[in-house]
């Protein structure tokens, strides 16, 4: 049995109560638009199921615009694939991007105006996974119950921590977070989680400080920290400072051009900070 036939004979089983199967980006808030997820296990197995239930769909825009319209808006990094659910023959090449004698007249980007069209149509929105993910919680799950160690979490289950961040902090604020007993290894996280403060900052421990701010509720800038460009040295290892720490969590909770300037603070930076956000997380 061929993939495709494989891919077809299992869709029934991930249909819901429409007879949809949800987006990937519904089914996957946590992964990023650009992470390894999609290339390996559930979720390149979801991206083929998908391929082939749009397939299913036929090319009536009004019935995939109707399956889009049924299901939480996709994160603006997400754009090109709504696109091409709208639109099944497209293709990027379309754009001819980089052909100076097919160039807009006007010198408009084809891509934000597909976005511009998206997002004023309702079908994409900043921040959207957050949302999406949150509609599931019914309560707190506290990392530590999966993950020994906070240098391990804050490496490799970046964006996971971001919304268990953000959802503790509102429980936070509403006086409505009861936090449990925190065991040892994370215990520096007990008094950020309970106060909303991060008082212990270690530049040089740069996912140990990165869990610290998570857990109580925000991600200082390196600038404010009096650190600067010259202190980042590009690594993913687990002994990183803090901006290369800081870049990781942007890598991993960023999807849009608002969440930078909300989150990072990034209208406030200076020049060389602004420049080194802009080549870092190049939002659209």
């Amino acid at each position: 049995m061929s993939w495709i036939d494989s891919a077809r004979a299992r869709l029934p089983d991930h249909l819901d109560a429409h007879g949809d199967l949800p987006p990937p980006w519904v089914e996957f808030p946590t992964y990023e638009r650009y992470c390894i997820g999609w290339r390996m296990g559930g979720g390149e197995d979801w991206l083929g199921l998908w391929h082939v239930f749009l397939e299913g769909l036929g090319d009536d825009p009004a019935v995939r615009l109707a399956y889009l319209r049924r299901h939480a808006p996709a994160p603006m990094n997400w754009s090109e694939s709504v696109h091409r659910v709208l639109n099944p023959g497209w293709s990027d090449e379309d754009d001819d991007e980089g052909d100076e004698d097919d160039a807009d007249d006007d010198g408009s980007d084809p891509a934000e105006a597909r976005r511009a069209q998206l997002l004023a149509r309702g079908l994409i929105a900043s921040d959207a996974s957050y949302a999406i993910w949150r509609a599931r919680q019914d309560r707190v799950h506290w990392p530590w119950f999966d993950v020994r160690s906070p240098t391990t979490a804050g490496r490799h289950w970046t964006r996971d921590l971001w919304f268990w961040s953000r959802h503790v902090a509102e429980l936070r604020a509403a006086g409505r977070l009861d936090l449990p007993r925190v065991p040892w290894p994370w215990r520096g996280c007990t008094r950020p989680l309970r106060e909303g403060r991060c008082t212990r900052i270690d530049r040089r421990r740069g996912l140990l400080t990165l869990v610290r701010m998570l857990g109580a509720g925000e991600v200082i800038p390196p600038w404010r920290l009096g650190l600067h460009v010259q202190d980042f040295a590009d690594t993913f290892d687990d002994d990183m400072g803090y901006v290369d720490a800081y870049r990781l969590w942007g890598m991993s909770a960023l999807d849009d051009g608002e969440m930078l300037r909300r989150f990072c603070h990034a209208d406030e930076a200076p020049p060389p900070w602004r420049a080194w956000l802009a080549d870092q997380f190049y939002l659209g």
